[in-house]
């Protein structure tokens, strides 16, 4: 009889794809989103390590990243329209890991107008294996496809959408990509990060700049929003950016000492430890990756110049 059970389930699962179990939480009035689990992509969680939101305006949704496969966009998609029977107007991704925009094929199906920025329409090819792609298999990845932009943000836009407003922006030059957006509701103070904002594990610096990170997370506290939802963790307030930032300037603090002292590259990763963060998920998968990304940057780093 179990056997039975599992042979029918097996079958299930090959004909619905992946079952997300997605549940919306509002984080603010008419915003919600779907977090996912602070720990790597597998086939077990099917790519849901990520952090996607959408937005309830009376013209339509407001998607902020589409999630890591078509099938996960068509059941956050379910998940809207128990909330409202809308279409989805626009989709705004906030950088190129795949992570966050691969569920953008199924929205165009829905005849939505996808937004991101330059390094997107660099970085993403039609045709590519993405990582996603690879480490899920064809099975789990289903559906997914690449697909192109709409509209290309190179340093801000500012969308109207029934009654809010919706500002883009590029902060810095490099942080966490070299085409990261925050997306910015100036009315109601809330601001959505994207992966310059970690929160709950640590970040990872392999397409990124230290110094610009820092610099990113600062001018994200400038806003002052009272909501601040990052790419991955489950914090929103307005002390979300937190524990990130002091990572990261303790990490510049430490390499550079580092540096000083004649460390090599081939010893800094034993001598930055860190052991305050030590306890931080995925801190054994990339803590020593972003030493050494750090150092690399650092080298080359002029105090005077960043004044």
């Amino acid at each position: 009889m179990y056997k039975h059970v599992v042979i029918i389930l097996l079958l299930l699962s090959s004909l619905y794809g992946f079952e997300y179990h997605l549940k919306p939480k509002k984080v603010a009035e008419d915003v919600y989103c779907f977090f996912g689990a602070p720990e790597e992509i597998s086939k077990e969680n099917g790519g849901n390590m990520v952090n996607t939101c959408f937005v309830y305006t009376k013209e339509g949704f407001v998607v902020i990243d589409s999630g890591p496969t078509f099938e996960y966009a068509s059941q956050a998609y379910v998940q809207m329209q128990k909330i409202a029977k809308l279409a989805v107007k626009y989709v705004i991704n906030t950088h190129d890991h795949d992570d966050h925009w691969l569920g953008n094929s199924f929205y165009k199906s829905k005849n939505a107008l996808l937004i991101g920025s330059r390094s997107y329409e660099q970085n993403v090819v039609a045709g590519m294996k993405t990582r996603m792609q690879g480490i899920l298999g064809d099975k789990l990845y289903g559906n997914t496809s690449i697909v192109k932009l709409d509209k290309i943000v190179d340093d801000n836009l500012i969308l109207k959408v029934g009654e809010r407003r919706f500002i883009i922006e590029k902060l810095v030059k490099k942080a966490h990509t070299q085409g990261d957006l925050v997306v910015y509701l100036p009315k109601e103070k809330i601001l959505f990060a994207g992966d310059l904002v970690f929160n709950d594990r640590v970040t990872s610096l392999r397409d990124g700049s230290l110094i610009g990170s820092i610099e990113a997370l600062k001018k994200i506290d400038d806003f002052k929003a009272v909501v601040v939802i990052g790419g991955h963790g489950y914090k929103t307030d307005a002390n979300s950016t937190k524990v990130l930032k002091k990572y990261l300037i303790e990490m510049k603090k430490e390499v550079l000492e580092a540096l000083d002292n004649d460390i090599s590259i081939d010893q800094v990763t034993q001598r930055v430890i860190m052991p305050e963060f030590k306890d931080m998920k995925l801190y054994d998968v990339l803590h020593s990756r972003n030493v050494f990304e750090a150092y690399r940057e650092l080298e080359l780093y002029d105090e005077e110049e960043e004044k």
